[in-house]
């Protein structure tokens, strides 16, 4: 038995009162469009029968009730041999459930009563059987559905070609999951958005490297680290540091990240995605700069302060160029009083001598250990990531990274030789 109240709605088990309800509902072209199809001819005999006939494993049939009203119906089963089969969905270890439904009252459509709804089954499953995942299997051409369904947390993860008969017709479907401990970072529907969003992609490998308050990151067939933001400032971040690679593509010694792909828009994502070359490498630390000689710390270091030096000369006026090439991708999401204010800030740096006049220049504002990729067996830098806070800046923010006072950086006397390579002379520390 079901019964559960959150607010105005409430989840109860079918009983025999409510057949006449159901009769109603799925005589109702408007709703049968969507749920079983308009050919059907339903008696209240054939309701009992099929609202009645038994399962091979646990299902609860449930009328969904709001503010008082009977207005739709659920069924949330266990799934089993033959479903598994059905779904194209992977047998394991796992509980999985299936569920579906329909709102049978038109006028409670596109309210939001489906999303709470589903985010309550949600919960009971979790809480009464420990379920691992949820899946469904929607028409592809029900929009509204699959809408509601992906703000309660379903994600998209294969197409189910001429899954259902419906109307006389094999209808294709999208099997959608829910995952309980890992769906932000579900692999299967990251998979699904990179083959169905890149021209003749396909997945063969993919892992999750990465989980940060940002953004995700995927390693993708050992040679692509694709990157997902997580938020709207995180995505423009991802712009950004997409267009400053590209910016800065051929003009280092050291390897940087090449963008492969780059998507800005897609209905299968929320937010932009970058896919990026990967670079081989384990990050710097101090137990590998330890097991170097003498003379590989002082060529480790010259590394570094080349690279710098390289970075920090990169034509000023250039990226300014690059900034008017951002601003084309960003400005039609920003209101035209937030555009203005950006355009008077900028308009003030270039024009402001005492700006141009300081040691500017494109800095990397996050050059950490964690940051610089190392060759085990060539014994040298193979490259360096993470350009997202990159920037036109002081160039002594990089040295600010170098300098700090931390478990993961390198010690005193290695960082002033860097500075000495790059150029500073009589350094106090």
């Amino acid at each position: 038995m079901i019964d559960i109240i959150n607010d105005d709605i409430r989840i109860r088990t079918l009983n025999d009162n409510d057949f006449p309800l159901l009769l109603k509902w799925l005589t109702d072209e408007s709703v049968l469009e969507f749920y079983e199809g308009r050919d059907k001819k339903y008696t209240l005999e054939d309701i009992k029968k099929h609202f009645s006939e038994k399962w091979e494993d646990e299902v609860f049939r449930v009328i969904i009730e709001y503010q008082g009203k009977p207005i739709g119906y659920g069924q949330i089963y266990k799934m089993y041999d033959e479903l598994y089969d059905d779904y194209h969905y992977p047998r394991s270890n796992e509980i999985v459930y299936g569920m579906d439904q329909f709102i049978g009252e038109p006028n409670f459509w596109s309210k939001g009563i489906g999303t709470k709804y589903t985010k309550m089954v949600f919960d009971f499953l979790k809480k009464e059987r420990n379920v691992d995942a949820v899946i469904l299997d929607p028409h592809q051409d029900n929009k509204r559905a699959i809408r509601m369904y992906q703000k309660a947390g379903f994600r998209i993860i294969e197409n189910l070609p001429e899954h259902e008969l419906h109307e006389g017709k094999k209808e294709d479907c999208f099997l959608m999951e829910y995952r309980y401990e890992d769906n932000d970072t579900n692999l299967k529907a990251i998979k699904y958005i990179l083959e169905h969003s890149l021209t003749g992609f396909k997945v063969d490998k993919i892992k999750i490297i990465g989980n940060g308050n940002d953004s995700f990151a995927y390693a993708v067939n050992n040679s692509i680290i694709f990157k997902f933001p997580r938020h709207e400032r995180a995505n423009s971040n991802l712009i950004k540091e997409a267009q400053i690679l590209r910016f800065l593509e051929g003009k280092l010694a050291i390897p940087i990240p090449q963008v492969l792909y780059m998507c800005t828009s897609n209905n299968l994502s929320n937010y932009c995605f970058v896919g990026l070359s990967k670079i081989k490498g384990v990050p710097l630390n101090k137990k590998i700069f330890y097991r170097l000689s003498d003379i590989e710390k002082d060529e480790l270091a010259r590394e570094m302060a080349e690279f710098l030096m390289q970075l920090h000369n990169q034509n000023f006026i250039e990226y300014k160029e690059d900034y008017l090439r951002l601003k084309d991708l960003i400005y039609d999401r920003l209101d035209s009083s937030i555009r203005e204010k950006i355009d008077i800030m900028y308009r003030k740096l270039f024009s402001n001598q005492d700006f141009l006049n300081q040691r500017n220049g494109h800095v990397h504002n996050d050059f950490s250990c964690s940051n610089i990729l190392f060759d085990l067996e060539s014994r040298k830098i193979n490259g360096v990531i993470d350009f997202g806070d990159s920037c036109v800046s002081d160039i002594d923010n990089d040295f600010y990274c170098l300098l700090e006072e931390s478990d993961e950086e390198l010690g005193k006397e290695f960082r002033l030789k860097v500075l000495e390579y790059y150029g500073y002379k009589d350094i106090r520390i």
